[in-house]
């Protein structure tokens, strides 16, 4: 027995320590992510950082820290990520090096789990309670009802998609929501992991393949729930493969005084408090409203006195106004093009002034008066009189938005 106890050992031993590192490698990598992730308060420190090595270590010129981008997948963001690969690979070596009693790591491993649930739940939650009240994926504005789906970009039809059913984005965050709740204790963590594993691979897949520049961190947050049931693995194996009577791990709190007890749970609801509370902010967000909101076509264009051919491909006719947001009108031209101003509408002086800027002089100065069926605009269009005919189109006139829910079709709605 001891000859070949001293024949196994040296390999066990190999064995032993590739685990411990992959074991230490994983954990740090987690940290390095959490702490340095766009919720973080060191973000922006460390990308600094990073931004450094990119350039006098690796010499990688072309890296810049884009601020205010809307990107999480910038080129700096793919830098951070293999900095934190090789930050993970250097922690886990050096612990190993220097922890001669090879102590275990079931303690850190769960403690670990717990600081994940907790991020992933935050993720969850305050991306579940922003779709379910106009947050993360509005109803459709104007200018994007009148965009041609040709023109549109992969990730504008996800939003127009998204924005054009209520309901189902309503569906979505509250899957998300719950999967988020699910997660903050530890009866329900493995149910919550999988939970929002399934959701969440949904959202990764349409980050990927509609080129949605939030690939690396919903891709981090499916990671983190498949590490979240990693040691429930055996476990759910025995019991969904092998369809073998098998049980879940319970870590249970080992404080032996009350007041212990008492502390953590208090700090636990106040954790849940928080989270809750900060992502609910957007079920009482209101968007500002919109007057005059609409598209409005021109039917006749009259400038200096003369008649404007509408069919006419030039840069001077217009053929829309779109009024879609506040403060924000865009005017479509005959030749297709659009130009963007800053619009105010004065709904008492029944008014429409475009700036290009909020300094900049007027570029038209409109009244508009509403007959039966038509908007009339006449005013000065820089030192040009100008008078039109608008028929206005509102959001509920569009296809889109008119179809609605129909439980019975004796025939596709496929237009």
């Amino acid at each position: 027995m001891d000859n070949n106890n001293t024949v196994n050992f040296p390999d066990q031993r190999k064995r032993n320590a590739v685990l411990r590192f992959l074991h230490l490698y994983v954990i740090s990598y987690v940290y390095f992510f959490i702490f340095t992730s766009q919720f973080s308060p060191l973000e922006q420190l460390y990308k600094n950082g990073v931004l450094w090595l990119c350039k006098h270590i690796f010499q990688q010129q072309q890296v810049e820290y884009i601020k205010m981008t809307g990107s999480g997948d910038t080129t700096l963001d793919y830098w951070v990520v293999a900095v934190n690969i090789g930050l993970a690979a250097i922690t886990a070596l050096v612990v190993i090096l220097t922890d001669k009693k090879q102590r275990t790591f079931k303690d850190l491993h769960w403690f670990t789990v717990v600081v994940v649930r907790y991020y992933v739940a935050m993720i969850m939650l305050s991306y579940g309670f922003a779709k379910l009240h106009n947050g993360q994926f509005p109803a459709n504005s104007i200018g994007r009802l009148e965009e041609k789906v040709g023109d549109m970009s992969p990730m504008g039809m996800v939003w127009t998609m998204m924005g054009s059913s209520t309901g189902y984005t309503f569906v979505s965050g509250l899957l998300e929501a719950m999967g988020g709740f699910l997660l903050l204790f530890r009866r329900t963590k493995t149910f919550g992991a999988l939970f929002s594993m399934t959701v969440m691979i949904n959202v990764a897949l349409l980050n990927f393949f509609y080129d949605v520049p939030v690939k690396i961190f919903s891709s981090h947050i499916v990671l983190f729930c498949v590490f979240i049931v990693s040691g429930d693995a055996i476990a759910l194996y025995r019991f969904f493969i092998l369809h073998q009577p098998s049980q879940l791990r319970f870590q249970k709190r080992t404080s032996d005084k009350r007041w212990k007890r008492l502390t953590l749970t208090g700090v636990k609801w106040l954790v849940v408090a928080f989270f809750i509370f900060s992502s609910s902010s957007m079920l009482f967000y209101t968007p500002p409203a919109v007057p005059m909101e609409g598209a409005y076509s021109v039917e006749k264009l009259i400038i200096n006195n003369q008649r404007v051919p509408l069919c006419s491909n030039d840069s001077v006719g217009w053929k829309k106004i779109l009024i879609s947001h506040a403060g924000k009108t865009s005017i479509i031209l005959n030749n297709d093009s659009t130009r963007a101003f800053q619009g105010l509408v004065d709904t008492g002086k029944k008014t429409l002034t475009l700036r290009k800027t909020e300094r900049d002089n007027i570029y038209a100065y409109l009244h508009y008066h509403v007959q039966k069926d038509s908007i009339i605009f006449a005013g000065n269009i820089g030192r040009d009189s100008v008078r039109m005919k608008t028929i206005k189109k509102k959001k509920e006139d569009y296809k889109l938005n008119r179809r609605g829910f129909h439980w019975i079709n004796e025939y596709p709605f496929n237009r």
